[in-house]
């Protein structure tokens, strides 16, 4: 089921245009807003309301619905969850505005977008040339965040982990666009949740990408232990695709962030081919 479902959800959402109603981020925003009104942001009140109530209610309705319909409207759930977790329409908007905007060679514009894209540190460049590098960056991290860290939650816990994974996902990240107060406890719970599948994913790159240049960088990250996620991807991702010194100045903006894209989807790919032959041998429901 679980297989089945999230492809299901990855092909709803590369195929169709989903609106804001169809994204997680947009129902759990209205949660914290009502309990804003209820509790203190600051107050671990709060933050048990915001991060485990979603799950709490995900858990209790699948356990309600369990066996109806042979098990279908299960699935159906499960897909639907799915498909509100990895959904990120606000980011692939962002990124075909940015390509735009290169194309029209729009600098000043090419910045704002870049901005808007950081959702763990700033994008701080003055260099146009190491910009697209750097968004790129950030869009192979964000890969991971909807996606490939969606895809482990599946096969960690299902629907209930996808869901706490995208409270504490979407916590940070309105922490950090200054809509709630800092939550350092928020980003030490991703640290563990994500300190092994950072380092898989990682790996993968590895593997579709150039392995001679990536390999070195990614033993050196993986075995130190406070390295944060977002650094084990991002950098892993930049050695695993290293442009050629070749290239010309003109374009490298656009190339690079693009071809740090493509080795984000190649990656993805490689975690559900692997997740199908878990599903195939019987270690996947």
């Amino acid at each position: 089921m679980a297989l089945f479902s999230l492809l299901l959800a990855l092909i709803i959402e590369r195929t169709t245009f989903l609106s804001k109603q169809w994204q997680f981020q947009h129902w759990h925003l209205a949660l914290i807003n009502s309990g804003r009104k209820l509790l203190e942001p600051t107050s671990i009140s709060f933050a048990l309301f915001a991060s485990l109530l979603p799950a709490l209610v995900t858990y209790l309705l699948l356990n309600l619905i369990q066996g109806w319909i042979f098990g279908l409207v299960s699935m159906v759930l499960w897909t639907l969850i799915a498909l509100m977790c990895i959904g990120c329409v606000h980011y692939r908007e962002l990124y075909k505005r940015y390509l735009l905007s290169v194309c029209k060679q729009d600098t000043q514009g090419s910045y704002h977008l870049a901005a808007q894209l950081a959702d763990v540190e700033d994008i701080d460049i003055d260099d146009e040339t190491m910009l697209g590098t750097r968004v790129g960056r950030q869009l192979a991290w964000i890969n991971y965040r909807f996606y490939c860290a969606i895809v482990f939650m599946m096969i960690i816990g299902g629907p209930v982990a996808i869901v706490f994974y995208a409270s504490l996902r979407s916590l940070e990240l309105l922490s950090f666009k200054g809509q709630l107060p800092t939550m350092p406890w928020v980003r030490r719970v991703l640290f563990v949740l994500d300190w092994i599948p950072a380092r898989i994913i990682a790996f993968a790159y590895v593997l579709v990408g150039n392995f001679s240049n990536a390999m070195s960088v990614w033993l050196s990250l993986s075995v130190n232990f406070r390295a944060p996620a977002y650094d084990v991807v991002s950098k892993v991702a930049m050695s695993a695709e290293q442009m050629s010194k070749s290239q010309g100045e003109a374009g490298v903006c656009m190339q690079s962030t693009c071809r740090l894209v493509s080795l984000a989807k190649r990656t993805l790919i490689l975690l559900v081919v692997a997740m199908s032959f878990l599903t195939i041998f019987g270690y996947l429901i």
